[in-house]
């Protein structure tokens, strides 16, 4: 099966097991949005073991936009809890790498970048909950991921400001069922951090031109009747990175998420 073969509604109704070889044997290479359907995908930070402590407590500090699913041993590249046979050198279909605060290389796997000396986090993923909201027919769009100005709260060497993931909503009624719905699952950042008409408020510049990942499709305007809502992601870590000028992170690149073993539904209670 070549790569040009392969499409969404084929990788939607993959295994995560069979889906993550097509991405080791690099047969998908583009964004999975849509794998797996029903199955929690992840963000992913990677960093040397003497930033590990730091960077856990900046996602104990900060656990809307970074709810830990995982953290692994030293050196260890196996996720035991969220996909054990997994290789998380090579089962995202593009990593990013950033070394002291810049982006030096968006690789289709970190095999050349791995040593002994490194620990993995696994990060919950707006992409979880966007499937309960389907299956309750509440009607939405996504517009993409911004920059804004809410600070996240320091930890060491780590620091920034927040990134969301923004979507729109028909009606009062979709916008109240979503809050309803993100918000039993915490692992995939919870409620949204902002509601309202204009996102200017927390920084957004532009929201017709998103800064970190957008939807393949034009973005429709905004029509009056529409809610503009915002969740914290997972992306943040990466302008922390920029920010901070951290030594080194790996981390994925967005819309390139890991398709675990587990349920949306399992980590939303988890």
């Amino acid at each position: 099966m070549t790569p040009q073969a392969i499409t969404d509604k084929d990788i939607a109704d993959l295994s995560p097991g069979k889906f993550r070889n097509l991405v080791r044997q690099g047969k998908w290479k583009d964004v999975t949005t849509n794998a797996c359907r029903g199955y929690a995908q992840t963000n992913l930070v990677i960093v040397p073991r003497s930033l590990a402590f730091e960077f856990l407590l900046f996602c104990t500090r900060n656990p809307k936009p970074c709810p830990v699913i995982e953290v692994t041993d030293t050196g260890v590249f196996q996720p035991k809890f969220s996909a054990p046979d997994a290789d998380l050198r090579t089962d995202f279909s593009k990593y990013r790498v950033f070394k002291d605060g810049e982006l030096i290389d968006e690789p289709a796997d970190i095999i050349q970048y791995w040593d002994e000396n490194l620990v993995a986090f696994l990060l919950g993923c707006s992409t979880n909950f966007e499937s309960s909201l389907r299956d309750a027919n509440v009607n939405f769009r996504y517009i993409g991921d911004n920059n804004t100005n809410i600070e996240c709260v320091p930890a060491g060497r780590f620091h920034g400001t927040m990134i969301v993931s923004t979507r729109v909503f028909k009606s009062s009624h979709d916008a109240v069922r979503a809050v309803q719905i993100t918000s039993r699952n915490l692992a995939a950042h919870g409620p949204p951090v902002y509601i309202g008409k204009n996102p200017d408020h927390i920084g957004i510049k532009d929201i017709y031109h998103p800064d970190s990942f957008s939807p393949p499709e034009h973005i429709r305007p905004i029509e009056p009747n529409e809610i503009i809502m915002c969740w914290a992601c997972g992306v943040t870590p990466q302008i922390v990175a920029i920010n901070s000028k951290i030594s080194f992170m790996i981390t994925h690149c967005p819309g390139h998420m890991f398709v675990t073993d587990k349920l949306s539904e399992e980590l939303a209670v988890f």
